[in-house]
């Protein structure tokens, strides 16, 4: 999974990606951000399936 996050001009953020290899749970991760010319003005999750690096399948979601 990985957090995307849009800014004012509708440019997204990439994050990296993050692991979770032992199944079903929950995870967090601490992080920050701050970008002061755009700000962050939506934010979104990318969830995908990986088979070593290639991407099976993935679905995203935002939130404003």
């Amino acid at each position: 999974m990985r957090l995307l996050s849009k800014q004012r001009d509708h440019t997204i953020y990439y994050w990296k990606w993050r692991a979770r290899t032992a199944g079903p749970g929950t995870s967090a991760w601490n992080t920050t951000a701050q970008d002061e010319v755009n700000g962050i003005y939506e934010t979104g999750v990318q969830v995908a399936r990986f088979e070593g690096d290639r991407m099976l399948n993935s679905c995203t979601d935002w939130t404003s």
